[in-house]
């Protein structure tokens, strides 16, 4: 493979991921919405238990997608680094590419995003969470 099949392979992975990104945070407005609903409509707990797991199911969705993302990053620089070793002449953005991505010596395996994307859908789901389960104050739902 040469370069320009590896950058390219990699846009076209980046524009994929891109596009399951913009599902996962629709799924998460729409877990928020019926958070909202449920608390306004007092849910039963087998309603809130439905909410929760969907609530689960979409935040699991979004850490796969960000692993996705990282595997992606990853081996591509891995790739680059691969032609470059084999005595190919790779272009400077593509060498910059191998250095930002932390100069790769395998390719990915591991299955948690970065870090930065863990956070952020933990503290998602804890938002999720507490605000199906919590309790509201005093006449924040009454009309």
């Amino acid at each position: 493979m040469n370069e320009f099949e590896i950058l390219s392979i990699s846009q076209e992975q980046f524009q994929q991921n891109a596009t399951y990104t913009i599902a996962i945070f629709i799924l998460i407005a729409l877990n928020f919405y019926l958070v909202r609903r449920s608390r306004e409509l007092n849910f039963p707990t087998y309603g809130k238990v439905m909410i929760s797991f969907f609530a689960v199911i979409s935040v699991y969705g979004g850490i796969q997608v960000a692993t996705f993302l990282r595997a992606f990053q990853h081996n591509t620089a891995y790739n680059l680094k691969q032609l470059k070793a084999s005595g190919t002449q790779i272009s400077e953005v593509s060498e910059a590419s191998i250095e930002f991505f932390g100069n790769p010596s395998a390719p990915f395996n591991a299955g948690l995003p970065d870090i930065p994307w863990t956070i952020f859908y933990v503290v998602i789901l804890l938002m999720l969470m507490v605000g199906i389960w919590g309790k509201a104050p005093e006449g924040a739902y009454s009309k």
